[in-house]
């Protein structure tokens, strides 16, 4: 590899203000993706002479003093369900064909006035609905090791920001999809409270439980974005903050109820073995219900959007879609008004819980990355799916409407496994400030 691989938020913002022009950064970007894209399969579209365009726009502004902030002259890549206007929003499938956005969706056009530069668009699973092999793009190699895979459905962004084509990217999270493949590339990967960024321009999968939000390699530079495409600062909500002596930390298996890799719970308990933090156990009741509700309500917003177009072009999608999109068909409104009244009884009774708690941490997976063959991963020696655990280990942040931020923890001799940190929804920056205090920038 000629180049070196694009590096965190904070570094380039030191790099640009000691000189560095944008459109280096770039073109460095741009070579990584040129030598490497083919073997990982990150990105499927990207606009070299826009990239390139706007980083010498970039190094125009800050070398005559008006640089914007840290994101200015930074490239990011974004999931292909947002809209870039005269830019393609494939969704990862053929359904939409050539069909170009006429607008930019008002979270990238927030990083776009913060001078960030958009270098293209990622892979993911078909719809965000298919499985791990896109019938049109291709599985998604894991940088780390190219036997894994990333998880998904944000397979590329994560990817793209693990592979050095980019210092973050912006992913959507409907029931895991950020924090899955950040807990397969060493990244945080960060699901804010529902509603927090604007989902205009957003291709919605669920809409109750949307939501978009950033992969990247520090909790500051998720910050950063975050408070970038929201379009103001995260702002003190109360709760835990680097100042503080003291964190009280939910752990709750019952959420879960699913095994999980022993690595993973040494990782967890060193991660909490702090003096300045102390563990409440506490439950969570009709766990099965509550998956069964989430199920049922990302499938059946699914198909209220997608039925008529899939149903009049079946062959413009893969096999996982047409099975995902006919599980969804078969389920009446009766069934989603009842898992909605699961949602709202089971928040309400979660969210008196975790009242007196600084936050929860929970697995974000049972083990390290999947293998890119058939998407299994090693939980204490038995091979199990890493997509079907989403249900258990990711979907509740989701459901229960809290933000959530999967941290990368090392194993010795391994690959990087992952916990979530959850907070109160509103709490975004909270949850931050206590992620920084417990594992650094």
């Amino acid at each position: 590899m000629k180049t070196d691989p694009c590096g965190s938020i904070e570094a380039l913002d030191e790099e640009i203000a000691s000189g560095l022009s944008p459109v280096r950064i770039v073109e460095t970007c741009l070579e990584r993706i040129h030598a490497l894209n083919g073997e990982i399969r990150a990105m499927i579209f990207v606009s070299e002479a826009e990239a390139l365009d706007a980083a010498l726009q970039a190094e125009r502004e800050i070398r005559s003093g008006r640089r914007r902030g840290s994101l200015h002259g930074v490239p990011i890549a974004i999931k292909d369900i947002i809209d870039v206007k005269n830019w393609p929003t494939t969704g990862g499938s053929r359904l939409f064909g050539n069909q170009v956005a006429q607008d930019t969706a008002a979270c990238i056009a927030n990083l776009q006035r913060a001078g960030a530069i958009i270098i293209g668009k990622t892979n993911l699973h078909e719809l965000c609905a298919g499985g791990h092999d896109n019938p049109w793009f291709g599985k998604v190699a894991n940088p780390l090791d190219g036997s894994r895979g990333t998880g998904g459905t944000s397979s590329g962004s994560a990817a793209a920001v693990a592979a050095g084509f980019c210092a973050a990217a912006i992913g959507t999270d409907t029931g895991g999809s950020n924090r899955s493949p950040a807990a397969a590339t060493g990244l945080f990967g960060f699901k804010p409270s529902n509603g927090l960024i604007d989902t205009k321009g957003v291709m919605g999968i669920a809409p109750s439980l949307d939501c978009v939000g950033v992969l990247a390699r520090s909790t500051r530079d998720v910050r950063l974005v975050t408070e970038a495409m929201a379009g103001k600062p995260l702002g003190a909500q109360g709760g835990a903050s680097a100042s503080r002596t003291g964190l009280t930390i939910g752990i709750c298996p019952e959420l879960t109820g699913a095994p999980v890799d022993g690595a993973v719970e040494t990782a967890l308990a060193a991660l909490l073995d702090q003096p300045m933090v102390r563990t409440v156990e506490i439950a969570f009741d009709g766990r099965e219900e509550f998956v069964s509700a989430g199920l049922t309500i990302l499938q059946y917003e699914f198909a209220q959007i997608y039925r008529e177009s899939i149903e009049k072009n079946p062959d413009l999608v893969g096999d996982a879609v047409r099975t995902f999109l006919r599980d969804g068909t078969g389920i009446g409104a009766d069934a989603y008004d009842r898992a909605i009244a699961i949602r709202a009884e089971a928040r309400a009774r979660f969210m008196a819980r975790m009242a007196d708690l600084d936050a929860l941490a929970v697995p974000t997976a049972p083990g390290a990355a999947p293998r890119l063959s058939d998407e299994l991963t090693l939980v204490n020696g038995e091979m199990v799916s890493w997509g079907m655990a989403g249900g258990r280990f990711r979907r509740w942040a989701n459901m229960l409407g809290m933000p959530a931020l999967a941290v990368p923890l090392g194993v010795p001799d391994g690959l990087p496994v992952s916990v979530q940190l959850a907070a109160l929804p509103g709490r975004d920056a909270a949850l931050l400030d206590l992620a920084e205090t417990l594992v650094g920038g």
